[in-house]
């Protein structure tokens, strides 16, 4: 946590054209100064102080694309303080069994030459896959210097930045299996990034891409899901839009309604399959219902807050140690300094902290008066479980920020 955190690490993007369909109809629907950056955990406060850096969310009224006007530089976002490791979010791993269950559902049989993953993480997807395909590649920054660690014959890693490389050198077999969980909104120009996908694929290539939904975010009012490391808030309507700028063919689709209302598209670059784009009914709003949801978000971070300072010198703790907590702080303008600690169930989060925070991880193993505590969910990904372990606890209060579980 020594990095020197400085506006030079910001990168003013192009914030004229939608990163979809291209057309100039952005419109700024939400300001942000000063928003934090997410997964700071550090066993020591930092010796420079983590800065904060304003943002824009930006409305595309055409396609109904929302992007982010402003990029943090990568090497900030992803380098050492960027700790997300599918294998260890319970979330992301029964996430990725519903991935695989409907490349199944959509494909018989499914068994491919090559697969390519891209934002593979710790491999967690393509071990989970490698069954399917002969050969297995990978391709995260994460994995930058560190590719070696992978030592077997069907599979290959690369730790680069699908921006910066050139496909067709470093790829030996053209891929027919191409995945992406939870990745391509992290890039400042997916469209450019499909292009180069479909040009080095099979000609048969299926594509199967999950990301976080717009639509369901703004359903549910949950904008602390806008931050620096989301760059891309996809509709349905934009990836459609997205696939039809590709040329390429639309063959499913299905939602993740609670795992950050995630939906999985597929899509083919066999212009000869049949679409199935008439079968899926797609969402319509715009930028002013963007506005009156976020209006009612901010109301209820108000009221949260009003709650929590009533319960001002009280024995109260915050459940689930999130990486999203900074955003939380944020908007509910609470440092959760008069939280005793925030209590994890994760043993390698025991004696952690924030960068950005005054408040110590602990594990509950510590803690044995919960049943005379108040406790807020701090984990607001995590609800569903974590309500279920404290009405067995039965503590004194259980405060949740939001109205909608």
């Amino acid at each position: 946590m020594s990095k020197n955190f400085n506006h030079k690490n910001l990168i003013t993007s192009a914030d004229k054209q939608c990163n979809v369909c291209g057309k100039e109809r952005l419109k700024i629907v939400i300001n942000l100064p000063d928003l934090p950056l997410t997964d700071t955990y550090c066993k020591e406060p930092p010796e420079e102080k983590i800065e904060c850096f304003d943002q824009k969310l930006l409305h595309c009224t055409n396609c109904l694309h929302c992007q982010l006007a402003n990029q943090i530089n990568p090497s900030i976002l992803y380098g050492d303080i960027y700790q997300f490791r599918t294998s260890v979010s319970q979330t992301a791993r029964h996430g990725t069994e519903l991935f695989i269950k409907y490349i199944d559902d959509i494909c018989h049989p499914s068994s491919f030459s090559t697969v390519l993953d891209l934002g593979c993480n710790d491999l967690y997807l393509l071990n989970n896959i490698r069954h399917k395909a002969k050969k297995c590649i990978g391709i995260d920054p994460i994995w930058a210097n560190r590719e070696k660690e992978v030592n077997e014959k069907d599979f290959t890693v690369y730790g680069f930045n699908i921006e910066e490389i050139d496909l067709g050198n470093i790829l030996e077999e053209s891929p027919d299996l191409i995945l992406c969980r939870h990745t391509l909104e992290h890039i400042g120009n997916p469209k450019a990034v499909l292009e180069k996908l479909i040009s080095v694929s099979a000609d048969n290539a299926l594509f199967v891409f999950e990301v976080p939904g717009f639509d369901t975010l703004l359903k549910k009012m949950r904008f602390d899901q806008v931050f620096h490391q989301h760059l891309q808030y996809f509709s349905l309507k934009s990836m459609m839009q997205l696939i039809k700028e590709l040329n390429a063919t639309f063959l499913g689709y299905r939602e993740n309604y609670h795992d950050w209302g995630s939906f999985t598209i597929a899509f083919s670059k066999d212009r000869s399959a049949e679409s199935r784009e008439n079968k899926v009914k797609i969402p319509d709003w715009d930028s002013s219902q963007i506005k009156k949801n976020y209006e009612l978000f901010k109301l209820q971070m108000e009221t949260a807050n009003t709650i929590l300072d009533r319960f001002k010198g009280e024995r109260l703790y915050g459940y689930g140690a999130a990486q999203m907590l900074p955003i939380l702080s944020y908007h509910m303008k609470n440092d959760f300094s008069g939280l005793i600690s925030i209590l994890d169930d994760d043993p390698a989060k025991d004696g952690l902290g924030y960068g950005n925070l005054p408040v110590k991880i602990e594990h509950p193993k510590h803690i044995n008066d919960l049943e005379d505590a108040t406790l807020l969910i701090t984990a607001i990904d995590n609800v569903n479980p974590i309500m279920k372990k404290l009405l067995n606890i039965r503590p004194r209060h259980i405060i949740h920020p939001f109205h909608i579980i």
